[in-house]
């Protein structure tokens, strides 16, 4: 593939004229983190809210979800952060 034909491509796709192809798995694999890391902070919250609202539950088990919680927010923002990263790397050598 010619350099020229790389940012003719990039240029569309950043343009909105063309949709990227393939990629799907990768998409699915980032949708799939997206919604565990929701998950994660859903049963967070529901743990800190029975232990403060009913005072049922253990102070152990809502810190245990609160943390795998945190881990894995942070572990999303780096991905996105390395994403981020190498987009922008690859704009600034096709440019």
């Amino acid at each position: 593939m010619q350099i020229d034909d790389v940012r003719g491509r990039t240029r569309a796709l950043l343009s909105g004229e063309t949709t990227p192809s393939g990629g799907g798995a990768f998409a699915e694999a980032l949708t799939q983190m997206v919604q565990n890391v929701n998950s994660d902070q859903v049963v967070a919250a529901d743990q800190i809210r029975a232990l403060a609202v009913d005072g049922e539950g253990s102070i152990h088990e809502a810190m245990v979800a609160v943390s795998r919680a945190e881990g894995s927010f942070r572990l999303m923002m780096e991905v996105r952060n390395r994403i981020v990263q190498g987009v922008n790397d690859l704009l600034r050598t096709v440019s």
